[in-house]
């Protein structure tokens, strides 16, 4: 990695940081380490997401659920947004990136890390993952979604949108996502909250 920090700016909330940093870290900045966990803020899913959490995200405490977490960018992410967050990945040493990348990031008492799913529900749940995991795990990731709750899935090209909406679909009372577009990259999110999405967010 470079000695000089590569800084990324995610409208409309974000600026993720990787490399050394020395500046100030204020209410939008993430800062990641070097890894090879998935998720600095480049590629376009991650951006996606992001801006979902900014658009869509409770005004005022929240809790959110990111399976598959990586680099922790997205539980980051929440928890720069004023709400808390539970990442959980299979992989052990990207734990422990997560959690470095958290205090890097001046957010380590409202984010945490493990291997293991939590109990409960979420107020929003999000995963950025593969077409496959997201189809083997969806009804363990909708139990964890709140009645009330956003969900977020990412990681998926226009050919795997039809495969997750009728997996998804009949385990959230046969709703429909919106459907947000980054160059091939899509973005599904499910609002239980009976609210109308906007589609400037991403």
């Amino acid at each position: 990695m470079s000695d000089r920090p590569a800084i990324i700016d995610v409208p409309p909330r974000f600026r993720v940081v990787t490399g050394p940093w020395d500046a100030e870290i204020d209410e939008r900045t993430i800062v990641l380490g070097p890894s090879h966990a998935f998720g600095d803020g480049r590629h376009e899913s991650t951006r996606m997401c992001l801006q979902a959490l900014a658009s869509f995200a409770p005004r005022g405490g929240f809790r959110l659920f990111d399976v598959g977490s990586g680099t922790g960018i997205l539980s980051i992410g929440a928890a720069k947004l004023g709400g808390e967050a539970v990442g959980v990945d299979i992989d052990d040493a990207a734990i422990g990136i997560a959690e470095g990348n958290a205090r890097r990031s001046g957010v380590e008492g409202r984010v945490s890390f493990a291997t293991t799913w939590p109990d409960g529900t979420f107020d929003i749940v999000v995963a950025n993952i593969l077409r496959d995991v997201l189809t083997a795990l969806a009804p363990r990731v909708v139990a964890r979604l709140a009645p009330t709750g956003t969900l977020i899935l990412s990681g998926l090209v226009s050919t795997d949108v039809p495969e997750i909406v009728a997996r998804y679909a009949p385990l959230l009372a046969g709703s429909r996502p919106e459907i947000f577009e980054r160059n091939t990259w899509r973005t599904l999110v499910w609002r239980r909250t009976g609210q109308v999405i906007s589609r400037t967010c991403c």
